[in-house]
């Protein structure tokens, strides 16, 4: 009967821990982040006594939170990619504004440039078209200068980003770190789910800043960069700092100091990385041969004809040979009378404006015209816009379906526990039906002792 009785008391044991664990699913099915919690039994080893078999009953093994790690993995690669992706939309979609037709835009500007020249072609060269050219030319070269200053301003913008990530960076490894030694104090019996979730959340947060890698290590989770770059090993967290660099932005350096910017991918931290040093500068550069380009094919016209006073045509544009051909295109002509509209310099001649205009309509050293290889630039920003918006969506299908998938393992089930509860409630209410029996008999026993003593 003492075996029938502790047999029972350990059912009542292990029916107990199943109804808090059970218990517990239930009041934490709507909190963020929570691991569901199972109870895991075993049966203990059968006892030999005298020939006779007994079994050992059921031993509570631990009570463990239902993870998948793996997945949790694929969902932060998947996170880091996708929040990659929303930070290059993001920095792109403000380029784009830069770009769209306004009244004054490159595109507008070139047009209005040209309708002048048609103007002042068709007349006698007044004063009044000569000075129509004239600020037709300088809001053009107000439009460079206002397009440039708008891409360096988005590139400072993800520069000033880069800083701002690597401390939120820093900030969470402490925490997963200090998270890790915390767990790894939790005895085997135990379960640490509470902890273990605090972690899992702080992990997903990391991987919208970098892209990062996650394995299981002797003292708790190490995480690394996707290129290696050590972030957490057990309760060692290992801060990335910021330099700034020759080109003036910011450099992403490891705790050793080594310059790891170019090896960062994924994340906030990836994607205004990739913005601030591959996006931008590509669209400055394009932006700059355009400029320069136009600017050398004007004054050469320019250079064909005489102005107003009889003097040879001097340089309609100046560019800055340092600083940005776009930022720093101006106007030179401080007068409508120096542009040289005449062919031969005989007074009202005009024959020079035809020049002028072919400028416009003649393809530069890059193979277009310079609208075309405006509207050609304008096109590729709206493309590299179109294209990390369009990456954000299937990458947040894939991740969709991933979380689901988590849900379905680690999510509570309402309709699952309720069932869980029934069981186990029949199954304490069974073993204490045991225990109370047993119990009962012993009283009968000891009765029938004191009886037969009388």
């Amino acid at each position: 009967m003492n075996t029938s009785l502790s047999i029972g008391m350990q059912a009542l044991d292990a029916s107990e821990a199943a109804l808090n664990a059970t218990s517990n699913n239930i009041s934490n099915a709507n909190t963020p982040g929570y691991t569901r919690e199972e109870a895991l039994l075993s049966e203990n080893a059968e006892t030999f006594n005298d020939g006779q078999v007994t079994g050992g009953g059921v031993n509570i093994d631990a009570i463990q939170s239902v993870r998948d790690e793996l997945l949790n993995l694929q969902i932060a690669q998947q996170t880091s990619a996708q929040s990659a992706a929303n930070t290059e939309s993001a920095s792109m979609s403000q380029v784009q504004t830069f770009f769209s037709t306004s009244g004054g835009d490159i595109g507008t500007a070139l047009s209005s440039l040209s309708s002048s020249l048609a103007a002042l072609s068709g007349s006698s060269s007044t004063v009044a078209d000569q000075q129509g050219v004239l600020s037709a030319a300088q809001s053009l070269a107000e439009a460079f200068n206002t397009t440039a200053q708008g891409l360096t301003g988005a590139q400072s913008t993800a520069d000033s980003q880069v800083t701002q990530t690597v401390a939120e960076i820093n900030n969470l490894t402490q925490q997963i770190a200090q998270l890790n030694g915390e767990v790894s104090q939790v005895p085997a019996s135990q379960d640490g789910g509470t902890v273990e979730d605090q972690r899992d959340q702080l992990v997903q947060q990391l991987s919208t800043l970098t892209g990062i890698s996650v394995t299981q290590g002797s003292n708790g989770e190490v995480i690394t960069t996707g290129n290696g770059t050590p972030l957490v090993s057990g309760t060692q967290s290992f801060n990335l700092q910021t330099s700034t660099g020759t080109n003036g932005f910011q450099q992403v350096m490891d705790s050793n100091g080594n310059n790891i910017t170019t090896a960062i991918q994924g994340g906030q931290l990836g994607g205004a990385i990739q913005v601030r040093d591959q996006t931008i500068p590509g669209v400055l550069t394009q932006l700059n041969t355009l400029a320069s380009q136009f600017a050398t094919a004007f004054n050469a016209a320019q250079a064909k004809g005489t102005d107003s006073n009889g003097n040879a045509g001097q340089p309609f544009f100046t560019v800055p040979t340092t600083g940005g051909a776009a930022a720093g295109i101006s106007v030179a002509l401080t007068n409508a009378s120096q542009i040289a509209v005449s062919s031969d310099g005989a007074s009202g001649s005009n024959g020079n404006v035809a020049n002028l205009s072919a400028a416009l309509t003649t393809a530069l050293p890059s193979g277009e015209t310079a609208a075309n290889a405006y509207s050609t630039l304008v096109f590729q920003v709206g493309e590299a816009a179109s294209n990390a918006s369009s990456q954000s969506t299937a990458i947040g299908q894939s991740l969709s379906q991933l979380t689901n998938q988590q849900g379905s393992e680690s999510a509570v089930s309402i309709d699952e526990e309720t069932t869980n509860l029934i069981r186990y409630q029949t199954a304490y209410e069974a073993a204490a039906r045991i225990v109370s029996t047993i119990q009962q008999l012993s009283t009968d026993t000891l009765d029938m002792g004191s009886s037969q003593s009388f």
